[in-house]
């Protein structure tokens, strides 16, 4: 028969096992986070969930005047956005509105509204409206892993990645399927690429130039993307954004079509 000292022991040892296994960080990684999780996160370190930036759209054809547009860019939860055209001249004043599940465009010189949809190309270019004003991924699609430890390359470099899939939740807007690359180091995003519900791939967007305002900061100020349309490969759409600031206290009044025709910021030099 085992000594009672024995089996105390044993049990010591047993318990001191379970301590470990279960302690915070325990593993060679920890508890590893859920798709849901990653996702949300990969949100929150893209663009404030209420915020204020700046943005550049470059669209390049061959044969064709390369057009650049650059906008302030205002938002508010994850549906109200308004882009409001500073350059070129000739557009300024041009606004883009979304305000809930309504997506508007304000053309200043013929003093016009237009409504248009999330899945239209914004400004002909290779980003949609569902791109550019459907930010928080978490909201419209449900995310399972297809890989824990996937390489992906960037605008800049290669990352070892969580990768996604991500599919439309019943009802909500949005593609019939999103590949997700994300960053396991600080969830940044890398790379998605966009099918149809045939499993035909529309496009990739590759994202880089990613800076911050301070070296411990969870929110990106700055960053770049690339598309690559595989229904338009001659088109070349590229999109910068900086300055990203969180701004809890942006007035509602910005996101209305009333005050957009008569707004008339003075924009600073950048």
């Amino acid at each position: 028969m085992m000594s009672k000292r024995r089996a105390d022991l044993r049990f010591f040892a047993a318990a001191l096992v379970l301590a470990i296994a279960g302690a915070p960080g325990a593993g060679a990684q920890g508890a590893k986070p859920s798709a849901a999780e990653i996702l949300k996160k990969a949100d929150a370190v893209l663009v404030p969930k209420n915020g204020s930036f700046r943005w550049a759209l470059k669209v390049e054809r061959e044969g064709e005047p390369v057009k650049e547009d650059r906008f302030l860019g205002f938002k508010k939860g994850d549906l109200k956005y308004l882009f409001y055209t500073y350059y070129p001249d000739s557009a300024f004043g041009q606004a883009h509105l979304r305000i809930d599940a309504t997506i508007w465009m304000y053309l200043p010189l013929a003093d016009d509204t237009v409504k248009t949809s999330y899945k239209s190309a914004f400004l002909n270019s290779g980003l949609s409206y569902a791109d550019v004003m459907y930010n928080e991924l978490a909201r419209y699609y449900d995310a399972s892993i297809l890989d824990s430890d996937a390489k992906a390359s960037g605008l800049d470099k290669d990352y070892s990645c969580y990768k996604l899939e991500l599919k439309a939740k019943k009802g909500a807007d949005g593609y019939a399927r999103i590949v997700a690359y994300i960053d396991k180091d600080r969830f940044l995003t890398v790379k998605r690429e966009y099918y149809t519900l045939s499993n035909q791939r529309l496009k990739s967007i590759a994202f880089g130039g990613y800076a911050f305002a301070s070296a411990g900061a969870a929110q990106v100020s700055d960053f770049k993307l690339e598309i690559s349309n595989d229904l338009d490969p001659g088109q070349k759409t590229t999109a910068r954004f900086w300055d990203l600031k969180a701004e809890d206290n942006t007035p509602e009044k910005y996101f209305s079509l009333n005050f957009v025709k008569t707004w008339q910021p003075k924009v600073e030099a950048e």
